[in-house]
């Protein structure tokens, strides 16, 4: 399980360590109350052997048996475990954007989280689309029918709604305004990582938002977002711990 602040996803493996069931759920205010749903939804028709493999903000916050990790070292491994080269990874989550540097042997070099602020995270394109009464998956779909690009200069979410309603009352396009809004969350990530490396995108904000990795195939010349990817630091948690 990865317990993160926002959401608490779970995998479960076969003896190849494949998965073969995996489910996310709201953490909310108790960890022990998303992991124990979690327990319940994998444990449905299957027989789990413990200890479970934790990471993420909560993962010693659990009423079973557990073995807790680094979430930068499950993420890592799993990446690498795909890739097998070196590569730096932008995990964007709901509070927190990760950058790792993984080097040719899958250890990691660096890492860096972003400043204490919800900029270039999910719970910043969620409070935009709270405050522009659409939900934060329809930025997506109208970032898709964009034909500009405008620019978001505010890093703060308080002061870039402010100027994302000062833009429509100029008569900016709310699909341009999407462009701008992941182009936003993009300028944050590229203060963390050189332009030039090979850039593996994971989390929940990649796999709910496809538009934001095309945006980022145009800026970075090798990028990649693997699916399922809010699920790689769960199952590298088993990956560090079990043999296969």
């Amino acid at each position: 399980m990865d317990l993160g602040s926002s959401y608490t996803k779970g995998v479960l493996v076969d003896d190849e360590n494949q998965i073969v069931d995996q489910h996310v759920v709201k953490t909310g205010f108790d960890f022990k109350r998303a992991s124990s749903r979690i327990m319940d939804k994998l444990a449905a028709g299957h027989e789990i052997a413990m200890p479970v493999y934790t990471c993420g903000y909560g993962r010693d916050q659990v009423e079973f048996e557990h073995i807790s990790n680094s979430e930068i070292m499950a993420l890592s491994k799993t990446v690498f475990s795909r890739y097998g080269t070196k590569c730096s990874v932008i995990d964007i989550g709901g509070q927190d954007t990760k950058f790792i540097k993984i080097n040719d042997q899958g250890q990691v070099d660096k890492f860096k989280m972003n400043r204490k602020c919800a900029a270039g995270t999910g719970s910043f394109l969620e409070e935009i689309a709270f405050r522009l009464d659409i939900s934060p998956l329809e930025i997506n779909a109208l970032a898709e029918g964009a034909t500009e690009e405008i620019r978001i200069n505010s890093y703060c979410t308080v002061f870039a709604v402010s100027e994302i309603i000062g833009l429509i009352k100029k008569g900016a396009t709310i699909s341009n305004i999407a462009v701008g809004i992941y182009n936003s969350i993009i300028e944050r990530c590229m203060e963390m990582v050189a332009v030039d490396e090979t850039i593996i995108i994971t989390g929940g904000v990649p796999e709910k938002h496809p538009a934001i990795v095309k945006l980022f195939k145009t800026k970075f010349r090798q990028v990649d977002s693997p699916p399922n990817s809010q699920f790689y630091a769960a199952w590298g948690s088993v990956l560090l711990n079990v043999k296969k």
